[in-house]
């Protein structure tokens, strides 16, 4: 996992190509000029998911999700969300993975959670096998404004 100020995301090129490659159009702030929905950067190893209308929520007994293909990178560009965080260690899976959707659910006692908060100046990439619920609110309940990448690791 990376939590980071946005200005820095370039010190995080080299570990990953496709990363490399993410980041280099997070830079030049192209996802501002989205689709709702699916947004093709390189066919399926790179792509953006824009929401149409995200809302944050409360975190009563919300499942986590983690990936194994893909990571992600979550930026919230109006508003600001709550994504927290849990050690696999300290997780029950309660859905078995989806191949196609890329995911597996699971549950975590809120003690064994880490809140991250993100809002324009920031972001979060979490790898494979990090599990991460988004769309948290961080006061009360609002509409934000996000992208999440999703790149082939």
């Amino acid at each position: 996992m990376i939590y980071d100020d946005l200005k820095n995301i370039d010190i995080y090129k080299g570990i990953n190509k496709n990363l490399d490659i993410a980041i280099d159009f997070i830079k030049e702030r192209k996802y501002l000029k989205h689709n709702f929905d699916k947004n093709i950067v390189d066919g399926e190893k790179i792509f953006f998911n824009c929401p149409e209308k995200p809302e944050t929520r409360i975190n009563i007994g919300q499942e986590l999700e983690y990936h194994k293909r893909y990571i992600d990178i979550h930026i919230v560009f109006e508003g600001e969300e709550s994504i927290n965080y849990s050690s696999i260690d300290n997780t029950i899976e309660t859905q078995s993975y989806n191949q196609e959707k890329d995911y597996t659910l699971v549950k975590s006692d809120i003690k064994d959670q880490t809140k991250l908060v993100l809002n324009k100046n920031n972001f979060l990439i979490l790898f494979p096998y990090e599990p991460h619920i988004a769309l948290l609110a961080v006061d009360e309940p609002k509409e934000i404004k996000k992208v999440i990448f999703k790149v082939e690791f």
